[in-house]
């Protein structure tokens, strides 16, 4: 359920949709005795970690969660917008295919919806994100993969969104290449709890930013492999 207090929180706002890979795959072990699954979900608390300890970016970072795959082996909001100061991870099941297509449709239907809410409670806000995490290649039609690739790029290309893909072993590559002007980063070995702290990072910096602003990211040095 959404988890949003403008009235008592009016700050301005960074939303985030995270797209995480839930496929069957990601049951696989990849490191010691804990699935990529297993990594992910802790990586989930490590962000959770993270924010809570930046005063900052707990008023102003606003996170959704869109599931690919799973048990209901479709793409599912598994946590609509969520001030940082009210999230708590949860355990994501893996088990499925991986429509990631549908996935990322219904990743901007859940900005362009929230941009509205936020311009309805005079909310100013940074441009949105979308983080795509997958060790696969999406399962999607051929015509459901490319109208989502087309609404990613018309989205990133109207300034309405940024995206960044993570690939995990096994992750196509070129097919995550095709929904962002940024190469796709792979991630060395199963390094979520870094990512994740990247990301809390990164997120943070863009809570202090003003709309239209140019932001420096952190370094991906602690985490990524090398992108395509």
């Amino acid at each position: 359920m959404r988890n949003i207090d403008y009235s008592g929180n009016p700050n301005q706002r960074t939303p985030c949709v995270l797209v995480l890979d839930a496929s069957g795959s990601m049951n696989e072990v990849s490191s010691g005795h804990k699935s990529r699954m297993d990594e992910l979900n802790a990586g989930l608390g490590t962000l959770q970690l993270e924010l809570s300890a930046d005063d900052t970016a707990l008023v102003r970072v606003m996170l959704g969660i869109v599931s690919v795959g799973g048990p209901n082996n479709d793409a599912d909001i598994m946590m609509d917008w969520t001030d940082a100061s009210e999230f708590v991870a949860f355990p994501l099941k893996a088990s499925g295919t991986t429509p990631l297509g549908k996935g990322l449709l219904l990743a901007l239907q859940m900005i362009d919806e929230e941009k509205r809410e936020l311009r309805a409670a005079g909310i100013s806000y940074t441009r949105p994100w979308i983080m795509v995490i997958s060790d696969g290649e999406p399962t999607d039609t051929a015509a459901e993969w490319e109208s989502a690739v087309k609404a990613c790029i018309r989205a990133e290309n109207n300034k309405e969104t940024e995206i960044f893909s993570i690939g995990v072993a096994g992750a196509n590559l070129t097919k995550l290449g095709q929904i962002s002007s940024k190469p796709p980063l792979m991630l060395s070995g199963t390094k979520f709890k870094d990512l994740f702290i990247w990301l809390s990072a990164s997120l943070s910096a863009a809570s202090r930013s003003r709309p239209g602003d140019v932001l420096q990211l952190p370094s991906t040095d602690p985490w990524r492999n090398v992108g395509i």
